[in-house]
């Protein structure tokens, strides 16, 4: 194999498939980067850990001579992002099995994989089922996938989940058990029968990473428990998390004897001051305490080593009970905040009850919600 290629182009198809490699040495040829050049789709990379697996391709090269070499995908990255700007050659030296790698008139060879049996992603097997646009699914993921758990004894809740319904309405979820956050949106196109899969939160971020902001469409088709998401020239496979997403609309309030709206700067701004103080020795948790009344609502942080923080809001707008003293995890409760702030002067806070679930929503946009559950706290 020899190819010349500029490194910018390069780095980018790197950079877009080398993250799926395996981190670990458990199985060394899954920690390589296949690097594929034909004439047909150009230089072609494919990473995977067998858990997710990313395949992507450029024509933006010279091919001299078709070929394929397998590489440690990370010291591979490492290596190429660093290179100055230039045309760059890849050259495997089968004799020594190494790439050897020019820049200029500089040089670097890496060790390659040999005897290697590298496994294919199950491309061709996948059964198209439906499409979105990019636009709309990065903004589902990046309202959603931060409430999934990082770490939960039901694997469920550390995914996102993914529900179609009748008439084509899809609801995108991810819940902690402490937090809920819900998108719901339309899917275009023939009437699709209601499934739902959960897909991985280390595969919504690889999805954020390569999702444009237009409305060209991202397909997404299933093979046995895995999913593909492919656009252009790209594939990102996935396995898909086994096991019963719970009854999410239970967890969705719906009776409320407090709505609040509030200016949604403003308590941005209070919760990342209250967030300075560090956790409760007692909750282990940074939270803040909210005395809603009628005109106002003060806000306060105590930390017995250093110190507390007091805030008044004012200009709000509330109907139904006050006199309402209610916390809340201070980092879920910014979580939610920073997203409004991008999209919305105001937020409406509904309640009920002190120890009842709150539900956030923007208040010109119904399509998105997010519930938040109340700390108990001792003072």
């Amino acid at each position: 194999m020899k190819v010349s290629m500029e490194k910018r182009d390069l780095s980018s198809l790197t950079t877009l498939v080398y993250r799926a490699a395996s981190s670990k040495n458990t199985i060394p040829v899954l920690s390589g980067l296949l690097i594929e050049a034909n004439q047909d789709q150009g230089l072609i990379m494919t990473a995977t850990d067998m858990e997710i697996g990313i395949k992507a391709s450029t024509s933006s090269l010279e091919i001299i001579e078709p070929g394929e070499v397998l590489v440690n995908a990370h010291y591979f990255a490492d290596f190429i992002k660093l290179l100055p700007d230039g045309p760059v050659i890849l050259e495997l030296n089968q004799d020594k099995n190494k790439l050897n790698v020019n820049y200029g008139r500089s040089a670097g060879s890496i060790n390659t994989y040999r005897d290697y049996e590298y496994p294919d992603l199950p491309l061709k097997k996948m059964q198209q089922r439906f499409s979105l646009p990019q636009q709309i699914l990065k903004e589902a993921l990046r309202k959603t996938s931060f409430a999934a758990a990082a770490t939960h004894f039901r694997q469920v809740f550390t995914g996102v989940l993914f529900d179609i319904l009748e008439d084509n309405m899809l609801k995108i979820v991810a819940s902690d058990t402490h937090r809920l956050a819900c998108y719901t949106c339309n899917i275009a196109g023939s009437k699709i029968e209601p499934f739902n899969f959960i897909i991985p939160t280390r595969t919504v971020n690889e999805l954020l990473r390569i999702l444009d902001d237009n409305d060209e469409l991202i397909d997404i088709a299933f093979s046995d428990n895995n999913v593909i998401f492919s656009k252009d020239s790209f594939f990102l496979h996935s396995r898909l998390i086994e096991g019963q997403y719970p009854n999410y609309e239970q967890v969705i309030p719906t009776t409320f004897t407090t709505s609040l709206q509030i200016d949604t700067g403003v308590l941005a701004d209070t919760l990342e001051r209250v967030r300075t103080i560090p956790t409760d020795d007692k909750l282990k948790i940074q939270y803040a305490r909210f005395d809603i009344g009628e005109n106002e609502i003060t806000v306060n942080a105590f930390s017995e080593m250093m110190g507390e923080i007091e805030e008044v809001l004012e200009n709000i707008e509330l109907s139904g009970e006050s006199n309402i003293k209610i916390a809340f995890n201070t980092n879920y409760f910014l979580d939610v905040i920073k997203i409004m702030a991008g999209e919305s002067e105001q937020t409406d806070i509904q309640l009920s009850g002190a120890l009842g679930p709150a539900l956030i929503k923007n208040p010109k946009k119904d399509n998105y919600l997010y519930v938040l559950v109340p700390l108990r706290t001792t003072n």
